[in-house]
């Protein structure tokens, strides 16, 4: 692996990496370094926020920078009709403050190679001049919401990862790998469901009402709803373990029955290469041909189409 694996399974091992993921990763890194480049090239300073936090603060406080930092705002996610464009809002967020985030479901703009959620949720490089988040597009909507949050976590501890979330489904563990996931999800759960407002509700007492309401809200999954119940001693872990993994079920089910359907060419690409990153390629700060290589584009004309999609060239 190119990165540190924190990916867990259900019986807390670790799943070999598919071709598919390597290469993503590899990808991903190509990218980061050339724009590290640009980015020391044209400004000094570094990103206060990479590393400014340790596994051992609280995630309550961690939790609050990230919202700080990127201004999210609690009330905010109201204001969005839908996840997927409180997800747009995230994203936005975290790029103007300096986060690349790509967003893909598959490997580079091969759509026959599709990248699985179950095997990774998203990683992380925590770069102080050009931090990198990669989330993986074929996961839900809420769940994508969570992973940005995740990862953000690792920048902000400053460890490189890549990550299933899945260390709140596994029993206590004491390894230190456990110890980062399960801190970066605590801090995820709290920039998304802060435990001040999530105390200031008045919950049904039926756990899935309960469950529906802070989803809704808040804008997140079911599963984070659940663990959030949890948090506030709604539920005991052995009931949530059993919640969760009965909403993971029925999650996976529904999955099934939902048909992809395709977009514009243009605007995935949007979302799949960081449009800072976009932008500096396409702005001659590169050979045309190392362009290509690193926006996975193969001639002159999508090269085009790009740049005035980009509004970087006309």
């Amino acid at each position: 692996m190119p990165l540190p694996d924190f990916r867990r399974m259900a019986d807390g091992g670790v799943r070999k990496p598919s071709p598919e993921l390597i290469d993503t990763i590899q990808i991903c890194q190509q990218r980061q370094r050339w724009y590290r480049e640009y980015v020391v090239g044209s400004r000094s300073d570094t990103l206060p926020f990479v590393g400014a936090a340790d596994v051992g603060d609280q995630p309550a406080v961690v939790a609050g920078q990230i919202r700080t930092v990127l201004k999210l705002e609690v009330g905010s996610r109201n204001e969005a009709a839908t996840w997927e464009e409180f997800l747009r809002q995230f994203i936005a967020l975290a790029r103007e403050a300096g986060v690349l985030v790509m967003i893909n479901g598959v490997v580079g703009n091969n759509t026959h190679r599709p990248l699985n959620p179950r095997e990774f949720r998203g990683f992380a490089i925590a770069d102080p001049f050009a931090p990198m988040v990669l989330i993986n597009g074929a996961d839900t909507k809420s769940g994508q919401i969570f992973t940005l949050a995740h990862e953000l976590a690792h920048i902000w501890i400053g460890k490189d990862g890549v990550s299933n979330s899945a260390a709140d489904d596994l029993p206590e563990q004491l390894g230190p790998d456990f110890k980062v996931e399960r801190f970066c999800n605590a801090v995820a759960a709290e920039v998304l469901v802060p435990m001040a407002q999530l105390s200031n509700m008045e919950l049904p007492q039926d756990v899935d009402q309960a469950k529906a309401m802070i989803a809704r809200s808040f804008r997140v999954s079911t599963l984070v709803a659940l663990r959030r119940i949890k948090d506030i001693g709604r539920l005991s872990y052995d009931d949530f373990q059993g919640a969760y993994y009965a909403e993971l079920d029925f999650l996976k089910r529904k999955a099934k029955q939902k048909k992809s359907c395709g977009g514009d060419f243009y605007n995935t690409m949007g979302a799949r290469v960081d449009p800072h990153f976009a932008s500096a390629a396409l702005e001659g700060q590169t050979l045309m041909g190392d362009a290509f290589e690193l926006l996975n584009i193969k001639n002159s004309t999508t090269f085009r189409k790009e740049a005035r999609h980009l509004g970087v060239a006309s």
